[in-house]
């Protein structure tokens, strides 16, 4: 294992849905502020309660949805990570290989954030 390579903790948990206004009401109604909101593609909206992120995702073609059994499906789990090149090197030397060709960069959600999917 690379030394730089350093999984951190939970970063958020990616949850579809078909109405993300409803959704947003629904999240403010236990107490979750939203924290970021918009992005080119589907609809992202980011809320947070305590030290739990959400990052509701309503995607530009409802069939989407359908597609994945419904409303409320866990899309993905986040997990923060340390030197994420570093990480996805180790990970491929124990065969864990991505979904995606690289890292990628997105300046648009909560400031910047570098990510790589894992199926």
């Amino acid at each position: 294992m690379n030394a730089n390579a350093k999984l951190t903790g939970l970063a958020h948990i990616g949850i579809f849905t078909a109405d993300i206004d409803k959704s947003v009401e629904f999240y403010k109604s236990l107490g979750f502020t939203v924290d970021a909101d918009s992005c080119p593609g589907p609809k992202l909206v980011f809320m947070s309660l305590g030290t739990c992120l959400i990052e509701l995702i309503c995607p530009p073609d409802a069939s989407a949805l359908a597609k994945r059994n419904a409303d409320g499906w866990i899309g993905h789990i986040c997990i923060e990570a340390k030197h994420i090149d570093d990480v996805v090197a180790d990970f491929k030397a124990k065969g864990i290989i991505p979904a995606e060709a690289q890292v990628s960069y997105n300046e648009k959600i909560l400031g910047g954030v570098k990510n790589i999917f894992f199926d």
